[in-house]
């Protein structure tokens, strides 16, 4: 299909021009790896010193060893002389074991480190849209996806009870059951989670098989935590019906496909060793029967002589070890030759059960080894945050406003009902470090921005309209900024009032701290990003009062990594730094605390950044992650004379009304 063929062709051209990007700034780093094991046909398996998340099952990687480096790269020549790039695959990781798969001998007792690159991920997404092809891909749904046909639409009658819900929840689910490709828009804090389990238990019910994917370990680790609280969800995991892949430092509750194996492995070791018995039971029961049968073929053959005196039956006690008790008091009072016509008849179906058991114990040591491909297969409801070759009825895709757009048009490939897109496009998109045109057009984009680029007026779009995680000013801000005033606040008002009641600025959910003409800001010293000394200072007093007010959750958000560091420096002399999350907006994404300190930096001699200038997502992020206190430390009237019009100084002018 020549559609077809130009997204890939498109998607592949932005891909090469990121990987060229991470590999300018961008270095690999090295996994030490001990103790090895080979398992033969050129596959191994060695220790880790600790647990890591930078590698994934599929992940191509290098190995370095005294000998010289042997590599993966895509396109690369394999070979087994020194200097000469071989294959190496990641296949699976268990905690501190890790397994994989070499194009050419690997030598187990030398000192080897595996070099990883962080690019690893897009170039098995560039394999994967090179195997797409329509007749064995979904590739119509995908491309409804990306609004090249118009989706189907059928109201169903839904199958669950979803009362527990709000109104909106509830339109959300019934368009997920209603529409061949639908959009959840969750603003923060409007229990997209919760929405998301639903949507989830009325498509299992209906008996679609569902791959549920994000970018990060963080969004499937919430869904799976919600779905845990269900009454189905545990004989579900046991069953190995939901399974999620990947390794995750969070609770799990027995889904890992790797506590799935091991119980699975478990229940087929069992079930192997009560086969084994049973064999050696009748087997022991043949000799015996065979025994017996000898004794009777004598006594029933004719007589030999008119004075011989006849042979004796079998005893009932004798016949025990075939016959269950009553049949055994049955058959000894048989004569001969009737009771070598049921032993013969017990002796053939004792071999007939043999038979089986052995093909039944040949069948299960073949489908353990096979076992981790079987479970996968069999489940449906599969959780990953990597890639997969399975096929599904239904793609569902949490936070994906930060998925590359080429990741979410290969995971639509992979299933042929329904598309379920979750996320804000209010919030960040994906993270691209290219600044090329081409390469932002064709990774670096919005889902929602591309599918359905007025998301209010859109019937493919469902947007979850109460939130209960904010308190209702912060609520009223960040509804009145980035929502068109549509969010409803019901958080619950005791918990929120009790937060906003303690230091810092005890009774007031928002403050605007102006640092009016007191602060500086300036280069850090190692790159382009930008600290303000004052202002950190001024945000970790802050920090240290909201901590000794007796908050129990304090995080503190800036724009610029180093001006993050800085505030860590000074956490850490306050010796509250174990008691504050500090980071750059990015890594607050999903995440909520009672207390949000955010720290615009920007100050005179600099002009202001266009970071959070062209970037209004950027601010949406940082002040709907607070519950009951909002603190914004900025220059007022710097940004105000800047761009009075601009998002920061809106924002500081509604927050100051607001508060």
């Amino acid at each position: 299909m020549e559609l077809l063929a130009k997204f890939v062709a498109a998607f592949k051209a932005g891909i090469d021009g990121e990987v060229a990007a991470m590999r300018a700034s961008s270095d690999a780093f090295e996994i030490p790896l001990t103790g090895g094991e080979d398992l033969g046909a050129r596959r191994y398996v060695f220790a880790l010193a600790s647990p890591t998340d930078k590698i994934a099952a599929g992940t191509i990687a290098t190995l370095r060893t005294p000998h010289g480096e042997h590599g993966a790269t895509i396109g690369a020549t394999i070979g087994a002389t020194i200097g000469v790039t071989i294959g190496v695959t990641i296949e699976r990781i268990d905690e501190l074991r890790i397994t994989f798969a070499a194009a050419a001998p690997v030598d187990v007792s030398a000192p080897i480190a595996l070099v990883v690159a962080p690019w690893f991920l897009y170039e098995r997404l560039n394999q994967a849209l090179e195997r797409i092809a329509v007749d064995r891909h979904g590739v119509s749904l995908a491309l409804a996806l990306f609004g090249k046909r118009p989706p189907e639409r059928v109201t169903t009658t839904l199958r669950c009870d979803h009362g527990a819900l709000d109104a909106s929840q509830r339109v959300a689910v019934q368009l997920c059951s209603d529409s061949e490709l639908a959009f959840v828009w969750g603003p923060p804090g409007t229990g997209k989670t919760v929405t998301l389990t639903h949507v989830i238990e009325e498509l299992v019910e209906q008996d679609q098989r569902i791959l549920l994917v994000s970018t990060t370990n963080a969004a499937i680790d919430q869904v799976l935590a919600k779905l845990s609280t269900r009454p189905w969800f545990q004989p579900a995991v046991a069953a190995g019906k939901l399974i999620r892949l990947g390794r995750s430092d969070a609770e799990t509750f027995g889904a890992e496909l790797a506590d799935v194996l091991a119980h699975q492995h478990d229940t087929q070791h069992a079930a192997r060793s009560r086969l084994r018995a049973r064999i050696g039971e009748v087997e022991q029961q043949l000799r015996f029967g065979q025994v017996l049968l000898a004794e009777l073929v004598a006594a029933s053959a004719p007589q030999q002589s008119l004075f011989g005196e006849p042979r004796p039956r079998l005893r009932q006690t004798t016949l025990h070890s075939l016959f269950s008790p009553g049949l055994s008091e049955s058959i000894a009072k048989r004569e001969p030759r009737d009771q070598l016509l049921a032993i013969q008849h017990r002796l053939a179906r004792l071999e007939r059960i043999r038979v089986l058991a052995k093909q039944r114990v040949a069948a299960l040591a073949a489908a353990e080894r096979d076992l981790e491909a079987t479970i996968v297969a069999q489940a449906r409801v599969v959780m990953s945050p990597l890639m997969t070759d399975e096929r599904f009825d239904v793609l569902i895709a949490e936070e994906a406003g930060m998925a590359p757009l080429p990741s979410l048009f290969h995971a639509a490939c992979l299933c042929r009902r329904r598309a379920v897109v979750v996320g804000d496009p209010r919030q960040l998109p994906p993270i691209v470090q290219s600044s090329d045109a081409r390469v932002r057009r064709a990774i670096g984009r919005n889902i929602f921005d591309v599918a359905v680029p007025d998301p209010a007026a859109s019937d493919l779009v469902a947007m979850l309209e109460v939130q209960y995680r904010m308190h209702p000013a912060i609520g009223a801000l960040v509804g009145g900024l980035f929502y068109g005033d549509r969010l409803v606040h019901r958080a619950e008002r005791a918990a929120v009032d009790a937060i906003a009641a303690r230091p810092p600025y005890p009774g007031r959910p928002i403050t605007i701290v102006d640092t009016r003409g007191r602060t500086t800001c300036q280069r850090s010293a190692k790159g382009s990003s930008r600290v303000n000394p004052m202002s950190a200072e001024i945000t970790a007093n802050l920090a240290h009062e909201a901590v000794r007010g007796g908050n129990s959750s304090v995080a503190v958000i800036t724009p610029y990594a180093a001006h993050a560091t800085e505030i860590r420096r000074l956490l850490g002399a306050r010796r509250i730094a174990d008691s504050v999350e500090c980071s750059t907006i990015h890594r607050f994404q999903g995440r909520e605390c009672d207390v949000v300190l955010i720290d615009l930096v920007d100050a005179a001699p600099m002009q202001p950044s266009a970071l959070l200038a062209e970037a209004p997502n950027l601010l949406n992020v940082s002040i709907s992650r607070a519950r009951g206190k909002l603190v914004i430390v900025a220059d007022v009237a710097y940004f105000d004379a800047a761009d009075p019009r601009g998002i920061v100084a809106m924002l500081l002018r509604a927050a100051s009304e607001l508060s």
